[in-house]
Protein backbone atom coordinates (compact mmCIF):
# COMPACT_ATOMS: atom_id res chain seq x y z
CA UNK A 1 0.00 0.00 0.00
CA UNK A 2 1.67 3.56 -1.00
CA UNK A 3 0.73 7.01 -0.19
CA UNK A 4 -0.40 9.32 -2.82
CA UNK A 5 2.00 12.02 -5.08
CA UNK A 6 0.90 14.75 -3.37
CA UNK A 7 0.74 13.11 0.03
CA UNK A 8 2.52 14.60 3.35
CA UNK A 9 4.35 11.74 5.13
CA UNK A 10 5.54 10.78 8.35
CA UNK A 11 8.25 7.91 8.78
CA UNK A 12 9.24 6.95 12.56
CA UNK A 13 12.77 5.50 12.45
CA UNK A 14 12.39 4.74 16.17
CA UNK A 15 9.66 4.27 18.25
CA UNK A 16 10.92 4.25 22.03
CA UNK A 17 11.11 6.28 25.04
CA UNK A 18 14.24 7.66 26.00
CA UNK A 19 15.67 4.83 27.37
CA UNK A 20 14.82 2.28 24.75
CA UNK A 21 17.00 -0.37 23.22
CA UNK A 22 14.72 -2.41 21.83
CA UNK A 23 12.86 0.70 19.59
CA UNK A 24 15.09 3.04 19.39
CA UNK A 25 14.62 6.64 20.23
CA UNK A 26 11.74 8.71 18.17
CA UNK A 27 13.56 10.53 15.23
CA UNK A 28 10.70 11.00 12.82
CA UNK A 29 10.72 12.26 9.39
CA UNK A 30 8.37 14.14 7.28
CA UNK A 31 8.70 13.88 3.57
CA UNK A 32 6.54 16.94 2.00
CA UNK A 33 5.01 16.45 -1.11
CA UNK A 34 7.92 18.06 -3.22
CA UNK A 35 10.11 15.39 -1.61
CA UNK A 36 12.01 17.71 0.92
CA UNK A 37 12.78 15.98 3.96
CA UNK A 38 12.56 17.27 7.37
CA UNK A 39 13.81 15.64 11.04
CA UNK A 40 11.76 16.08 13.80
CA UNK A 41 14.31 15.89 16.81
CA UNK A 42 17.42 14.06 16.49
CA UNK A 43 18.56 12.16 19.15
CA UNK A 44 21.82 10.22 20.46
CA UNK A 45 20.55 7.41 18.20
CA UNK A 46 19.74 9.80 15.20
CA UNK A 47 22.99 9.32 13.07
CA UNK A 48 22.56 5.45 12.78
CA UNK A 49 18.95 5.40 12.47
CA UNK A 50 19.37 7.64 9.59
CA UNK A 51 22.18 5.73 7.96
CA UNK A 52 20.07 2.53 8.75
CA UNK A 53 17.58 3.82 6.42
CA UNK A 54 19.65 4.57 3.39
CA UNK A 55 19.87 8.49 4.09
CA UNK A 56 22.55 10.67 4.42
CA UNK A 57 22.24 14.22 6.87
CA UNK A 58 22.64 15.81 2.99
CA UNK A 59 19.30 14.10 2.01
CA UNK A 60 17.31 16.15 4.98
CA UNK A 61 16.31 19.64 4.15
CA UNK A 62 16.05 20.82 7.84
CA UNK A 63 15.65 19.84 11.55
CA UNK A 64 12.36 20.70 13.53
CA UNK A 65 13.19 20.44 17.53
CA UNK A 66 10.53 20.28 19.84
CA UNK A 67 12.65 19.99 23.13
CA UNK A 68 16.17 19.84 24.27
CA UNK A 69 16.72 16.12 26.08
CA UNK A 70 19.48 13.83 24.84
CA UNK A 71 16.75 11.55 22.99
CA UNK A 72 15.85 14.49 21.01
CA UNK A 73 18.86 17.16 20.76
CA UNK A 74 22.19 14.99 20.72
CA UNK A 75 22.00 13.74 17.11
CA UNK A 76 22.46 17.75 16.15
CA UNK A 77 25.96 18.24 16.81
CA UNK A 78 26.66 15.20 14.24
CA UNK A 79 24.69 16.34 12.02
CA UNK A 80 25.69 20.39 12.10
CA UNK A 81 29.14 19.39 11.63
CA UNK A 82 28.87 17.17 9.39
CA UNK A 83 26.98 19.38 7.06
CA UNK A 84 29.44 22.14 7.48
CA UNK A 85 32.71 20.26 6.49
CA UNK A 86 31.61 17.61 4.02
CA UNK A 87 29.62 18.01 1.02
CA UNK A 88 28.18 14.92 -1.12
CA UNK A 89 26.55 14.60 -4.31
CA UNK A 90 27.05 18.32 -5.89
CA UNK A 91 25.78 19.91 -2.37
CA UNK A 92 28.93 21.91 -1.01
CA UNK A 93 29.50 22.40 2.30
CA UNK A 94 28.65 25.12 4.33
CA UNK A 95 32.15 25.97 5.26
CA UNK A 96 32.37 26.07 1.11
CA UNK A 97 29.43 27.76 0.52
CA UNK A 98 26.52 25.91 0.10
CA UNK A 99 23.24 25.93 1.42
CA UNK A 100 22.68 25.64 5.16
CA UNK A 101 19.99 23.15 6.11
CA UNK A 102 17.13 24.85 8.09
CA UNK A 103 16.26 24.73 11.67
CA UNK A 104 13.33 25.05 13.57
CA UNK A 105 12.22 25.22 16.98
CA UNK A 106 10.22 27.57 19.50
CA UNK A 107 12.79 30.48 20.37
CA UNK A 108 12.87 29.66 24.04
CA UNK A 109 13.60 25.59 23.06
CA UNK A 110 16.33 27.53 20.73
CA UNK A 111 18.26 29.06 23.28
CA UNK A 112 18.40 25.20 25.44
CA UNK A 113 19.55 23.71 21.97
CA UNK A 114 22.18 26.57 21.95
CA UNK A 115 23.28 25.83 25.66
CA UNK A 116 23.85 22.36 25.14
CA UNK A 117 25.56 21.91 21.61
CA UNK A 118 27.48 25.55 21.85
CA UNK A 119 30.11 24.05 23.69
CA UNK A 120 31.73 21.55 20.57
CA UNK A 121 29.61 24.36 17.50
CA UNK A 122 31.14 27.55 18.53
CA UNK A 123 34.59 27.06 18.03
CA UNK A 124 34.88 27.85 14.03
CA UNK A 125 38.52 28.76 13.50
CA UNK A 126 38.34 32.10 11.68
CA UNK A 127 35.38 33.06 12.06
CA UNK A 128 35.88 37.01 12.84
CA UNK A 129 38.75 36.28 13.87
CA UNK A 130 37.84 34.51 16.95
CA UNK A 131 37.84 30.79 17.04
CA UNK A 132 34.95 30.70 19.72
CA UNK A 133 32.81 33.03 17.81
CA UNK A 134 30.57 30.50 16.24
CA UNK A 135 26.99 30.56 16.61
CA UNK A 136 23.50 28.33 15.64
CA UNK A 137 23.23 30.91 12.42
CA UNK A 138 26.81 29.22 11.22
CA UNK A 139 25.67 25.68 11.10
CA UNK A 140 22.19 26.51 10.10
CA UNK A 141 19.49 28.66 8.21
CA UNK A 142 17.13 29.27 11.51
CA UNK A 143 13.90 30.14 10.38
CA UNK A 144 11.86 33.22 11.22
CA UNK A 145 8.40 32.80 13.45
CA UNK A 146 5.75 33.55 11.46
CA UNK A 147 3.23 34.59 14.08
CA UNK A 148 2.90 33.86 17.79
CA UNK A 149 0.57 33.88 20.97
CA UNK A 150 1.46 35.89 23.80
CA UNK A 151 2.76 33.75 27.13
CA UNK A 152 0.33 32.16 28.98
CA UNK A 153 1.43 30.40 32.79
CA UNK A 154 5.46 30.76 31.62
CA UNK A 155 7.52 33.64 30.53
CA UNK A 156 7.75 32.42 27.07
CA UNK A 157 5.44 32.66 24.26
CA UNK A 158 3.08 30.29 24.22
CA UNK A 159 3.12 29.30 20.85
CA UNK A 160 4.80 30.35 17.76
CA UNK A 161 4.19 29.55 14.01
CA UNK A 162 6.88 28.70 11.45
CA UNK A 163 6.54 28.42 7.40
CA UNK A 164 9.30 27.36 5.33
CA UNK A 165 8.04 26.53 1.56
CA UNK A 166 5.27 23.85 1.74
CA UNK A 167 5.92 23.23 5.46
CA UNK A 168 3.65 25.38 7.95
CA UNK A 169 3.49 24.26 11.64
CA UNK A 170 2.95 25.54 14.83
CA UNK A 171 5.12 24.85 17.65
CA UNK A 172 2.48 25.13 21.16
CA UNK A 173 4.33 24.53 24.83
CA UNK A 174 3.32 21.36 26.41
CA UNK A 175 3.75 20.34 30.15
CA UNK A 176 6.69 17.69 30.06
CA UNK A 177 9.38 18.99 32.84
CA UNK A 178 7.95 21.56 34.95
CA UNK A 179 9.58 24.93 34.33
CA UNK A 180 11.34 23.48 30.81
CA UNK A 181 10.75 24.74 27.53
CA UNK A 182 8.75 21.81 25.43
CA UNK A 183 6.59 21.99 22.43
CA UNK A 184 3.79 19.85 20.82
CA UNK A 185 3.98 20.48 17.05
CA UNK A 186 0.16 21.05 14.66
CA UNK A 187 1.32 20.45 11.76
CA UNK A 188 -0.48 21.19 8.19
CA UNK A 189 -1.50 18.26 6.57
CA UNK A 190 -2.37 20.94 3.09
CA UNK A 191 -0.22 23.43 0.85
CA UNK A 192 -4.13 25.50 1.29
CA UNK A 193 -3.61 27.87 4.06
CA UNK A 194 -7.25 28.04 4.14
CA UNK A 195 -7.36 24.73 5.23
CA UNK A 196 -6.53 24.60 8.82
CA UNK A 197 -6.58 20.21 9.61
CA UNK A 198 -3.14 19.12 10.82
CA UNK A 199 -1.35 16.29 12.42
CA UNK A 200 -1.00 16.61 15.85
CA UNK A 201 2.91 15.67 17.37
CA UNK A 202 3.14 15.64 21.47
CA UNK A 203 7.13 15.97 21.45
CA UNK A 204 7.15 14.80 25.18
CA UNK A 205 4.46 16.04 27.13
CA UNK A 206 1.74 14.89 30.07
CA UNK A 207 -1.91 14.09 28.83
CA UNK A 208 -3.67 17.66 27.94
CA UNK A 209 -7.40 16.04 27.46
CA UNK A 210 -8.72 19.17 27.01
CA UNK A 211 -6.42 20.70 24.22
CA UNK A 212 -6.63 17.04 22.68
CA UNK A 213 -10.54 16.75 22.71
CA UNK A 214 -10.74 20.37 21.57
CA UNK A 215 -8.29 19.85 18.24
CA UNK A 216 -9.38 16.31 17.56
CA UNK A 217 -12.23 17.34 14.97
CA UNK A 218 -9.81 19.01 12.61
CA UNK A 219 -7.01 16.59 13.66
CA UNK A 220 -5.88 13.57 10.69
CA UNK A 221 -3.70 11.68 13.41
CA UNK A 222 -2.10 12.27 16.78
CA UNK A 223 1.11 10.93 18.02
CA UNK A 224 1.70 10.87 22.00
CA UNK A 225 4.24 9.69 24.13
CA UNK A 226 2.99 7.43 26.67
CA UNK A 227 4.38 5.01 29.52
CA UNK A 228 2.65 2.42 31.31
CA UNK A 229 4.60 3.35 34.71
CA UNK A 230 2.97 5.57 36.98
CA UNK A 231 4.61 7.27 39.64
CA UNK A 232 4.74 11.22 41.15
CA UNK A 233 5.59 14.22 39.12
CA UNK A 234 4.77 12.17 35.60
CA UNK A 235 5.90 13.84 32.45
CA UNK A 236 4.89 11.69 30.23
CA UNK A 237 1.24 10.77 28.86
CA UNK A 238 0.31 8.14 31.10
CA UNK A 239 -1.55 5.50 29.11
CA UNK A 240 -4.55 5.62 32.23
CA UNK A 241 -5.01 9.13 31.11
CA UNK A 242 -4.78 8.62 27.27
CA UNK A 243 -7.11 5.38 27.69
CA UNK A 244 -9.82 7.53 29.19
CA UNK A 245 -9.92 10.21 26.06
CA UNK A 246 -12.72 9.85 24.00
CA UNK A 247 -13.49 7.01 21.74
CA UNK A 248 -12.98 10.04 18.48
CA UNK A 249 -9.62 10.64 20.15
CA UNK A 250 -8.40 7.25 21.02
CA UNK A 251 -8.87 6.24 17.40
CA UNK A 252 -6.48 8.83 16.07
CA UNK A 253 -4.08 8.31 18.52
CA UNK A 254 -0.70 6.60 17.41
CA UNK A 255 1.37 5.68 20.93
CA UNK A 256 4.46 6.21 20.36
CA UNK A 257 8.01 6.69 23.10
CA UNK A 258 7.05 3.89 25.01
CA UNK A 259 8.76 1.35 27.10
CA UNK A 260 10.47 -1.60 25.23
CA UNK A 261 7.84 -4.17 27.02
CA UNK A 262 5.20 -2.28 24.64
CA UNK A 263 4.29 -5.94 23.83
CA UNK A 264 2.57 -6.63 27.38
CA UNK A 265 0.34 -4.22 27.01
CA UNK A 266 -0.77 -4.55 23.30
CA UNK A 267 -4.03 -6.04 23.58
CA UNK A 268 -4.94 -3.47 26.04
CA UNK A 269 -4.02 -0.61 23.94
CA UNK A 270 -5.84 -1.96 20.79
CA UNK A 271 -8.98 -2.59 22.40
CA UNK A 272 -9.14 0.79 23.15
CA UNK A 273 -8.76 1.74 19.54
CA UNK A 274 -5.14 3.13 20.20
CA UNK A 275 -1.99 2.35 17.48
CA UNK A 276 1.12 1.28 18.25
CA UNK A 277 4.30 3.14 16.75
CA UNK A 278 6.67 0.80 15.50
CA UNK A 279 10.27 1.62 13.95
CA UNK A 280 9.88 2.23 10.26
CA UNK A 281 5.91 2.94 10.30
CA UNK A 282 4.68 5.41 7.83
CA UNK A 283 1.52 7.27 7.70
CA UNK A 284 0.19 9.60 5.32
CA UNK A 285 -0.67 12.75 7.39
CA UNK A 286 -3.77 13.88 5.34
CA UNK A 287 -5.38 10.70 5.61
CA UNK A 288 -3.90 9.55 9.00
CA UNK A 289 -3.74 5.54 7.70
CA UNK A 290 -0.29 3.92 8.16
CA UNK A 291 1.09 3.34 4.75
CA UNK A 292 3.76 1.48 4.87
CA UNK A 293 6.41 -0.20 7.65
CA UNK A 294 5.35 -3.02 9.89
Amino acid sequence: MTSGPQSTTLRLFGAGGAFSRRYGTTCSMITLPSGLRWLIDCGRQAPDQICAAGLRWHDIEGQIITHVHGDHVFGLEDFAFVRYYEGHRGLRSVREGGSRPKFIAHTAVQAEVWETLGPALRYLPGVQGNPAAGTLGHYFEIIDVHGYEPARTNPWRHAEAFECGELRLTAREADHVPGKPATSLEIAVSSDAHDDRIAWWSGDSTVNVARLVAIEPRTSILFHDCTFVEYPGQVHGSFALLESLPEPVRNKLVLMHHEDDIERHRQRAEARGFRLAMPGDVYDLATGQRVGGS
